[in-house]
């Protein structure tokens, strides 16, 4: 890990900078779910005693839903408060259940999806190049990353969750897109148009000059949030999907960037009070799995993504490992790794120096898979192989 400035001075105030993070992703929303007449109380009791006792340190906590809204009280305009667990302040009581038992907490809310807002805001939203919206999922509210009064809006957002979240350790956006289906399709946004002959006169939309400009949306985005967060003493992060290709190999950054509209290179290369302290890429082999539907693809081949994603960070921020019991379903099949599989994917990264993120709560609660957490704190004997 890279000792910023701005991470040495969270050092000294008591702040665990070693990449020995271990972390669950909790989205509440799934609480109605996992614990049907259960009070909040109980829930919470349960959730964190369960996340402790597997060896957990750190916790994912979804602060805001795309869907839901806010799973803390807010009044802050074009906001929605989630009707139950929201109003009931979920997060905040997560949050010092929490830290009560020593485990740290990183709110966690997205980028560029946010439904009341793009309810409101018609022209504020990302769009094709004949001015229809850019809907790529029914439940999707994708905004236009360019546009400045969405950024204005965005940035008060951030100022108002984190006076109302003191004490989380740091604030991560979720994924942050632009192009969901890699088709070309957004952002035609007249902001984004604009923007792009201002910087190229004698461009074309949708080349990649073009595609280069959409995602520098996302990375502007990404360091108002990290600003906010160093102001406010505390860590930031993102995460994010690095695709495969059919062979096993990671697509390239600069594809990543032209597909989706996310640029990991450029996000690591943002500086000063911009940086981004946590980066965790996504690799699921379950995914690929089901996508090219190919033995390349099996819990060992999360090792070879890793080192790879590993060494492109380098020390330009602290990396961290997501993976996932998720089923997925591609263009060959759907694949539902086991339990044991799910084991074997935190065994192959288990002593790789990094932090490691598991996603999620409901997901190991449902398949009763708590025991395999177990796993990624033991270390590796000599006579244990990478994959069992």
């Amino acid at each position: 890990m890279k000792i910023t400035f701005y991470t040495l001075v969270l050092c000294l105030l008591g702040w665990n900078c070693q990449a020995s993070l271990r972390a669950l992703r909790i989205d509440p929303s799934y609480f109605y779910k996992l614990y049907p007449g259960l009070s909040t109380d109980l829930i919470i009791d349960d959730v964190i005693s369960s996340a402790k006792e597997a060896g957990v340190n750190t916790l994912y906590l979804y602060a805001y839903s795309p869907v839901h809204g806010a799973f803390y009280k807010t009044d802050y305009p074009l906001t929605e408060i989630e009707a139950t667990y929201g109003e009931g302040q979920v997060f905040l009581k997560l949050l010092a259940k929490a830290k009560g038992v020593g485990l740290k907490v990183v709110a966690v809310i997205p980028a560029n999806d946010f439904r009341q807002v793009w309810l409101t805001n018609p022209s504020w939203r990302s769009k094709k190049a004949d001015g229809s919206d850019y809907k790529p999922f029914e439940r999707s509210h994708l905004l236009s990353a360019w546009h400045p009064a969405y950024r204005i809006w965005f940035k008060g957002f951030i100022s108002d969750l984190l006076k109302r979240l003191p004490g989380i350790y740091a604030l991560e956006l979720v994924e942050p897109t632009v192009d969901c289906f890699w088709t070309g399709e957004p952002d035609y946004n007249t902001v984004v148009t604009s923007e792009f002959f201002k910087r190229y006169p004698q461009g074309k939309l949708g080349d990649t000059d073009w595609k280069k400009v959409r995602a520098l949306g996302i990375t502007q985005l990404v360091s108002i949030m990290a600003t906010l967060a160093h102001q406010a003493k505390i860590l930031s992060g993102v995460v994010q999907t690095w695709p495969a290709q059919s062979d096993g190999n990671l697509h390239s950054s600069d594809f990543i960037r032209n597909q989706v509209g996310f640029d990991f290179d450029g996000i690591l290369n943002l500086k000063g009070l911009e940086k981004v302290d946590l980066i965790a890429g996504e690799f699921l082999w379950q995914q690929w799995l089901a996508e090219y539907g190919n033995i390349n693809f099996t819990p060992s081949w999360t090792t070879k993504a890793a080192n790879k994603f590993i060494s492109f960070v380098g020390k330009r921020a602290t990396p961290i490992l997501h993976v996932e019991i998720s089923p997925w379903s591609g263009q060959t099949s759907t694949v539902t790794p086991t339990v044991d599989e799910f084991k074997n994917t935190l065994k192959v990264i288990r002593n790789m120096g990094v932090g490691i993120d598991v996603y999620d709560q409901s997901q190991i609660q449902t398949r009763d898979a708590w025991s395999a957490l177990s796993i990624w704190n033991t270390p590796l004997t000599d006579n244990t192989t990478s994959e069992e």
